[in-house]
């Protein structure tokens, strides 16, 4: 039987005439694009292609096959958007839980993104620390949720939809405010204070894993919301936190200088109950991130 795969491959290379523009645009390298075709024509037993070095030229039984395999691929296509659209008529409300820093950086775009995409999809959003997001989308209080360095649980499926720089955030009237770049060795002698692993295990250990996995000894750990964490920061503390977090002129960012981890915001679902149109939703964001150049995938 003919596959829908060796269709695809194709029909790229029918569009293209050429094994190597072909590949790189089905995203794959170019022996197993050939190895296919070659598969496909013994199974058709004719030659579907004349090659040269060069470039290939479609025979006629070749062109044949192209018209009718366009058709195919497109009524395919329609069938998944006729599928979706099903899908979507049975459950027009998307639950998302999203942790409190996100809500306010990455939420609306993708909102936007999701009502532009699926017009009859009603958003129903509910703002929660990091912790009470993994436990929302296990508990089936929500269909999806997003949060910055999700900890890792079992039961949870995630897909990264954000990676940022950390910076080392200060009061404004820090002199480290002033500065281009800092180095972790020069963080690391100063006075950290950082959020409480009951709100955000995962970005919690992340920031310590900055420092080889040994805290600083200045080290003081806040609930994000204490007064305290004010207090801290006026008298010379500093955090860190992803380079796109929202921040008032009370703040300033600084540079981390040659780190190469990023703090990563995932979208995670239950394993068990994944919502309908996940596909989609997945494709849909993926093209917002790629589009804001929010990861390279």
């Amino acid at each position: 039987m003919v596959e829908l795969r060796e269709l695809r491959y194709f029909a790229a290379l029918a569009d293209e005439l050429h094994f190597g523009r072909a590949a790189e645009r089905l995203h794959i390298s170019q022996p197993p694009l050939s190895q296919t075709i070659a598969n496909l024509e013994r199974k058709l037993g004719t030659k579907l292609l004349e090659r040269t070095s060069r470039q290939a030229r479609l025979t006629l039984a070749g062109a044949v096959l192209r018209e009718h395999a366009l058709q195919m691929l497109a009524d395919v296509e329609r069938a998944v958007d006729a599928t979706r659209e099903a899908a979507l008529a049975e459950s027009r409300t998307l639950r998302i839980a999203a942790a409190v820093p996100v809500r306010e950086t990455l939420m609306p775009q993708l909102a936007h993104r999701l009502t532009d995409r699926f017009p009859g999809l009603a958003l129903e959003l509910t703002e929660e620390l990091a912790n009470d997001v993994i436990a929302s989308v296990l508990h089936g209080n929500a269909d999806l949720g997003l949060a910055v360095c999700p900890a890792a649980t079992g039961g949870v499926a995630s897909h990264t939809v954000r990676e940022e720089q950390p910076v080392a955030l200060v009061h404004h009237e820090n002199p480290i405010g002033e500065r281009e770049s800092i180095t972790i060795d020069e963080l690391a002698r100063l006075p950290l204070i950082l959020w409480t692993r009951d709100e955000s295990a995962g970005a919690h250990d992340f920031v310590v894993s900055l420092f080889d996995g040994a805290p600083p000894s200045s080290l003081t750990v806040l609930d994000r919301f204490d007064g305290a964490w004010w207090s801290e920061m006026v008298a010379g503390a500093y955090t860190i936190v992803p380079a796109g977090a929202a921040t008032t002129p009370d703040y300033a960012k600084v540079p981390i200088a040659n780190c190469e981890s990023t703090f990563a915001t995932h979208l995670i679902w239950s394993e068990q109950a994944p919502p309908p149109l996940l596909p989609a939703l997945l494709e849909a964001i993926d093209d917002l991130a790629e589009a804001q150049g929010w990861v390279s995938r």
